[in-house]
This record gives structure tokens, C-alpha cells and sequence, in this order.
């Protein structure tokens, strides 16, 4: 037979190779699964974002600032009684025992209008009727204290204790500061209004 020429058209064509589809899905599927593990990242970016944001916005205020909300608190329910000075040490201590140095006082003293006073007629700075030796010793069978800072680091840490350790939380379990730990020698009615009295002042400091 006579040698057939191959066209020309024919001579310089690449040879087509079959497709292989195995690769081709896998390439759409690594394409696929970096597009999801990019979505996934990023969602999880905003989420974070989002989280460090409401925990922001809903953060309790810092001490100094806590201090300052408290004070003003204070200040302003007792605006014009004697114990007002003694409003930025209050202040220092955790809003329940602010309260109830706040609302025995009202009780006992009428916020530092009826006071003990030393032989020399110096206010003993004792508004709530605390019977504990002072750093100027007694007057008229209470502690009489030098300063507002003592009376309160001395009467605001008889409350903590009772607070904290005891848990006496309530007006109601804080009758001992007007009993000791029998209200036998009291009227049911001096005691229930001294509950209440407690009760509406430092409610005005906690709410």
C-alpha cells in the first residue's frame, strides 16, 4: 500500500487526554471547604466581637466609680443631717452594710441629731447607739469615737461582721443591734417599728 500522508491540519494537535473527573470534584471540594472554613472563621470573629461588647456594655462599675455612685446615693437621701460628713466613708463599704449604716442611723439618732457627747460637749460621732468602747472611751454609755472615719470604720465593721459572718441580712435579723440577742426587755411594738424604720431607710440606699 501506498504510505498515507497525515493531514497537516493533524500533525501538530496535542493529544486530548481524557478528563479525570475524580480530580476535578475533589478540586471543587478542597475549594468548597476552604470557602466554609473562611465563613466559619469569620462568624466566629463577630461572635467574639459581639460577646466583648455586651460584656462591656453590662460590666459593673470599678471600685472608685462603684465609690462615687454610693456616695452620691448617700448623700442625697441624708442631705442636711450631721451625717452627710460621713457620706464618702460610708461609701468605702458594700452597699448593704452602707444601707444599714444608713438606716440605723436614722433610727438611733435621727442621722447625728441626737448624739452622745463627750464631758467637753464634743460630738462623740456615734449615731447608732453602739455601747463598743471608742478611742475617747464612753459618754453617756456609748462608745465616743475622734473622728467620723473611725465611727465609721469601727461601727461599719461590728456590721459587716454580722452581715457577712452571721448572714443577718434583714431589718429583722438585725433587731440584735437594738436587743442583743433577746428583745425579752422590749415592747413587740418598739421592735416592729424599729424593723420598719430600718427597713425604709436602707431601703432607700439598696434599691
Amino acid at each position: 500500500m501506498p504510505h498515507q500522508k497525515t493531514p497537516k491540519n493533524q500533525q501538530n494537535e496535542p493529544e486530548k487526554k481524557p478528563v479525570n473527573l475524580t480530580t476535578v470534584t475533589l478540586s471543587h471540594n478542597v475549594f468548597f471547604g476552604i470557602i466554609l472554613s473562611l465563613g466559619m472563621v469569620i462568624t466566629g470573629l463577630l461572635y467574639g466581637a459581639c460577646w466583648r461588647t455586651s460584656t462591656l456594655s453590662i460590666a459593673p462599675p470599678s471600685q472608685p466609680d462603684r465609690q462615687i455612685v454610693l456616695e452620691s446615693r448617700v448623700r442625697k437621701v441624708v442631705a442636711g443631717y450631721p451625717i452627710e460628713t460621713m457620706a464618702p466613708y460610708i461609701a468605702t463599704h458594700k452597699k448593704t452594710t452602707a444601707a444599714f449604716l444608713v438606716g440605723i442611723a436614722k433610727k438611733e439618732s435621727n442621722w447625728g441629731k441626737r448624739i452622745p457627747r463627750s464631758e467637753d460637749g464634743a460630738d462623740c460621732y456615734n449615731y447608732w447607739g453602739y455601747r463598743g468602747e471608742g478611742s475617747r472611751g464612753m459618754a453617756m454609755g456609748h462608745g465616743c469615737f475622734a473622728s467620723p472615719e473611725e465611727a465609721i470604720g469601727v461601727v461599719g465593721g461590728r456590721l459587716d461582721t454580722l452581715i457577712q459572718e452571721y448572714k443577718f441580712d434583714t431589718p429583722a435579723e438585725l433587731i440584735v443591734w437594738k436587743c442583743g440577742w433577746s428583745c425579752d426587755g422590749h415592747s413587740s411594738k418598739s421592735v416592729k417599728k424599729w424593723i420598719s424604720d430600718v427597713g425604709l431607710y436602707s431601703g432607700k440606699i439598696k434599691n
